[in-house]
This record gives structure tokens, sequence and C-alpha cells, in this order.
């Protein structure tokens, strides 16, 4: 039984409860093929909910030391004997198996899921769908950047960051193109999987058909892909080019979160912070774990000591961290519960947030240092109390991204960008940095080079492809 066949099974499972209305079109022929051959088949295929375990990046913060254990006692899981990821995470431990401790993993299935059974079913027949051509070639165009953004997901938590001089060699993860679940989805190098990821991004791109606005936020438009294509070559060290394409998605959507106007009220426990999940005007692509991320997780202590900045207004004019319950979901002193369940954060998804600071971060690379550090204040004047807030300065990069760096950790807070970020810079000499978890007096460390930062696949993939070696 090979991996193609393992996710057909999946996928078939996910087809079924996702397009139910369409039964009468979801026959298969013997190689997996999908019988939707209207484009209104297709076009009701791609609105599905990206939500639930395949969004659930809460290992990936407890990795970057953004956040604890979610409602585990902490000091619990650290003295007992049974080793757990849990607790082989929360210490550093690099001696533990973590492949043996991976029997499946819900992020690594779902979103190849939506790769084979949402983004190639459109792919494989949108040739042949009879329809409104027109909207055909937009949701082949959708289809594509899908297809992208999944990979760049998966690319970035099972393989090592895109380093330009070993990236020929490096393991990556299978660019699964087609539906034919028949045969293996051989491993590819982390150069193969980037190239593949610019090469749908720039097809959907060509055609020239994505909307400026697409229909909802889990829809795609021209902004998520110019932002798609920015995160890629960001990650590739492609400066230049990945401003160009912030720059063009920013044309589509610039709208910032604003914490300010929660002070006008006076009163504090009367300030209730609030985000439409959906329809939050920030969007460019919403995707989450549950309706009320970040609700219950616990950020730690560095997080609360080195990076929020004084007058922060969530933290420090708003209720909504908890101690109380912040000490009953970790057992941790002095630690609070993020508790704003009118709060939908777009913890899986990509922001215009995204897009400032990767201009910012583009532009401080290419020494416009000024012009980096006023994309930096869009964010912080719209964070921090205005009674307090003072313009940041720096002298050259190092200054600039030290910056960056401090002000991207708090805004991208309890999501999978601080966890892909940190592991980019951590490829480079300059930007490495060396985590350090500090709890009940003890100090776990974890090093820019550790395997750690490459979650290991699953064997209920592996078992069924021999390719795919584990790439740490």
């Amino acid at each position: 039984m090979k991996t193609r066949l393992y996710i057909y099974i999946l996928c078939s499972i996910l087809l079924l409860s996702t397009v139910i209305s369409c039964a009468k079109y979801t026959d298969f022929v013997p190689k997996g093929q999908n019988l939707l051959d209207r484009v209104e088949d297709l076009d009701q295929l791609l609105n599905v909910q990206y939500s639930g375990s395949t969004f659930n990046m809460n290992r990936l913060s407890l990795i970057a030391n953004d956040m604890y254990l979610l409602a585990y006692n902490v000091p619990n899981v650290i003295s007992s004997n049974v080793v757990t990821m849990d607790k082989v995470l929360l210490t550093y431990d690099e001696t533990a198996d973590r492949a043996a401790l991976t029997p499946t993993d819900g992020r690594y299935d779902g979103l190849y899921k939506n790769i084979a059974m949402v983004a190639n079913i459109v792919l494989t027949n949108a040739n042949s769908a009879k329809g409104d051509q027109k909207l055909l070639a937009q949701l082949k165009a959708e289809a594509y950047v899908l297809r992208a953004f999944m990979h760049f997901l998966l690319v970035n938590m099972y393989a090592k960051a895109y380093d330009p001089s070993t990236a020929a060699t490096d393991g990556g993860i299978p660019y699964v193109k087609d539906i034919n679940f028949e045969e293996v989805n051989t491993k590819n190098t982390v150069k193969e999987v980037y190239d593949n990821l610019l090469e749908d991004v720039e097809t959907a791109l060509a055609l020239n058909t994505l909307p400026d606005h697409p229909k909802n936020s889990m829809r795609v438009g021209k902004g998520f892909a110019y932002a798609v294509k920015a995160k890629i070559l960001l990650s590739m060290r492609n400066y230049s080019e990945a401003l160009i394409a912030t720059n063009e998605a920013l044309k589509y959507n610039s709208t910032l979160e604003d914490h300010r106007p929660l002070l006008a009220e006076p009163v504090l426990e009367k300030r209730t912070l609030t985000r439409s999940g959906l329809k939050a005007p920030d969007n460019l692509f919403y995707a989450f774990s549950n309706a009320f991320d970040p609700s219950i997780l616990t950020p730690t202590y560095e997080i609360l000591s080195d990076y929020y900045e004084p007058g922060n207004i969530i933290k420090d004019r708003t209720n909504v961290y908890n101690y109380q319950f912040g000490f009953l979901y970790v057992g941790l002193q002095n630690i609070p519960a993020w508790i704003a369940q009118l709060y939908e954060s777009n913890s899986a998804g990509l922001t215009v947030s995204d897009l400032v600071m990767m201009k910012s971060e583009c532009l401080i690379r290419t020494n416009k240092i000024a012009e980096g550090m006023a994309e930096i204040e869009k964010i912080r004047v719209r964070r921090i109390n205005p009674a307090v807030y003072v313009h940041l300065s720096a002298s050259d990069e190092v200054q600039a991204m030290a910056h960056l760096k401090k002000v991207s950790r708090i805004e991208f807070l309890f999501t999978w960008r601080n966890f892909v970020n940190i592991k980019r810079w951590n490829s480079e000499g300059t930007y490495a940095e060396t985590i350090r978890r500090t709890i009940n007096g003890k100090t776990y460390t974890l090093s820019p080079n550790s395997p750690l930062w490459i979650l290991p696949f699953p064997q209920s993939a592996t078992q069924f492809n021999e390719t795919l070696t584990q790439n740490y």
C-alpha cells in the first residue's frame, strides 16, 4: 500500500463530509479521479472551512517558547516518568525518539487532504468541466495558490528552512500535483519544493483571473496570492522580489487591526477585545484551529518579560490576560491565560500584519532602514497606549532587525508565523538565536540548529513510503 493510497483513503472521508450535497457527482473511477464535471461543482468544492486539527499550530508555539501546554499542568508533565511529545518539547529533549511518539499527525494529514482532495481535484477536472469558462479559470488559479500555501506550511514544519547553499540536497516533502493514488509520492528536496511553490503561484497569477476581493476570506483573491508569493521569496532570501510581491498584495488590502479604540471605554473591565474571524477586515486568508483561538492559551515567562512592550494595550489596558485561569490551566505562578472568547484570531492563515512585517524586513534587508522602521511603527502605533508610545529608531540593519524580531514576536503570538520566522532566521548566522525556557528554577535550552525545529513525519505516512525518511 503506497502513500498515495493512504492519502486517498483519508481524503475520501474529507470529500464525503465537505461535499455531501454534491454526492451524485462524486463517483470514483478506478484511479481515484472524481466526476465533478461542472464548473459549479468545482466552485462548491473550494468552499472549505479551513479549521480544526489541520490548523492547530500549538505545537509550533510550544517549540518557539511562545506558550506552554494547552490546559496541562506543566510541573506534573515535566516530573512524570512517562515520555510524551508534550514533555519532550516542553523540556527540549533531543534524545527522545520523536518519530516513535508520532503515530499520526493531524496537521500533516489534513494539509495533504486539502492538497489532494480540493486543489488537485479542481485542477484535474478543470479542463473538462462544463460551464462558465471565466469562472473556471478563476477556480484553477485559486487551486494553484491553495496548493502552494498548503505545501509551504508543510515544508516549513517538516524540513529545514530554505538555505540557498544546501537547499538542493536538503530533504524536503512530497510535492503532490495529481490524484494518481496508485503511485508513491517521492520526497523532493527543499529546493525542488520551493521551485514548485513558485511555479504554482506564478501560474495562478499568469491566469489573471483571481478576484480583487474573494467572496469570503476562506477563498483566494489577488492579495492572498501575492502574499503567498512574498512568503516564498522571503524564505528564499530574495528580498527585492519579495518586496515587489508584498507591495502588490497591499494594493488589495492594507487594513491593520487596531487596538486603540478599546481605550475609548473608560472602565477597564468593560474593554472587550473582539475580532470577527471570517469577516475581519485584515484577513488575506482565514484559517484557524478553534473558533475561540487563542483563548485559554498561556504565554511563557519569557514572552511576558522580554517581548511585550510597556503600554501594550491588550496586556496592560484590558483584562484579556487572566492570572487565576492561567494557574488553573498550567499550574505555574504568575502565568496568565488569554481569555477573550469574542476574539477569533487568524492563527493559521495570513493577514495584513504579515504584509507589513514582510515589507519591513525586505526594506531593512535592502538597506532602507528608515523605511523599514516606518513599517514597524504602523504595527506599534496600533498596539501601544498612545500615552506612552515612543517611536523606535535604528542606525543599521542589525538594530532594525532586533526591533523587527521583537515586535513580530508579539504580533504573531500563538500562530505558526513565529516558529517559521525564527527557524528561518536561525539558518543565518547573524540572526540565529538560542531559546531559553526557565520553569521553576530550571532552564531548558533550544539551539538554532536543534533537530526539534523539524517535526517528524508521522508513522502513518512513513510506513507506506520508503522515500519519506526523517529530515533531522
